[in-house]
């Protein structure tokens, strides 16, 4: 991919210049870069009086890059994130967030864009630091914290879930629930008997919209009683 060094052609932090390739359209440069044709044509206003031509210089939205993160973690951003709800979700003040990612744009996240959540615990970033009691049991963890094997296995490496040993401490990933958008969704919990088809029938969308407005839930989890899901408004 080549990309011009004039900067001064696209002023705006939140973009970089681009030299349109040989097969290049609009259309295959503005899915490239994350964006659609009416964002493009936003960015270069002047395109809509000209052809798009070969060795053409365009602004297009800046690639995402992974910014340091010393004393924190990366978060890999998901369909429906914003600044906003993820520094309500890891109780953080939203300008401290945003000073940890100076090169995010917040008004257009990217869905796999990784951003620094500042200040969480090495050992177990978004999770819970729990220990094991006296007595304790396998089917105790994965039902007292709605975990499967390999989610709890996945989130502590060197447990071994053959031998429970009091004193242990594991780390407990966080629900896969997230918030609502209030504006454009409403929480619904799963009853006994419900699957991801009659949720989505009950509520006239479609499996797939479910799944869109709840992106870290597996179908599987549809069928929990008592699993917190985000319903689309119709």
């Amino acid at each position: 991919m080549i990309y011009r060094q004039d900067q001064n052609l696209c002023p705006n932090k939140f973009t970089m210049p681009y030299v349109v390739q040989p097969g290049d359209t609009l259309n295959s440069i503005a899915a490239r870069f994350g964006t659609n044709l009416v964002g493009l044509l936003e960015l270069n206003p002047t395109l809509r009086l000209r052809t798009l031509t070969e060795g053409m210089s365009l602004c297009v939205p800046r690639v995402p890059e992974r910014p340091s993160c010393i004393n924190g973690a990366y978060y890999t951003i998901v369909e429906g994130d914003s600044f906003y709800n993820i520094a309500l979700r890891y109780r953080l003040p939203l300008n401290i967030l945003l000073e940890a990612n100076p090169e995010a744009n917040p008004y257009d996240l990217k869905v796999g864009q990784e951003i620094c959540i500042p200040n969480v615990p090495a050992g177990c970033p978004f999770g819970t630091v729990v220990v094991i009691q006296e007595g304790t049991r396998l089917s105790d963890i994965l039902i007292s914290y709605n975990l499967s094997l390999n989610e709890l296995v996945e989130a502590n490496r060197e447990f071994n879930p053959n031998i429970i040993v009091p004193g242990t401490e594991l780390c407990i990933p966080p629900e896969n629930f997230q918030e609502c958008d209030t504006e454009n969704s409403r929480e619904y919990i799963i009853k006994p008997g419900e699957s991801l088809a009659t949720v989505a029938i009950a509520h006239n969308i479609s499996p797939s919209a479910l799944l869109t407005a709840n992106p870290n839930l597996r179908p599987s989890n549809f069928l929990i009683s008592g699993t917190r899901v985000c319903v689309p408004n119709v």
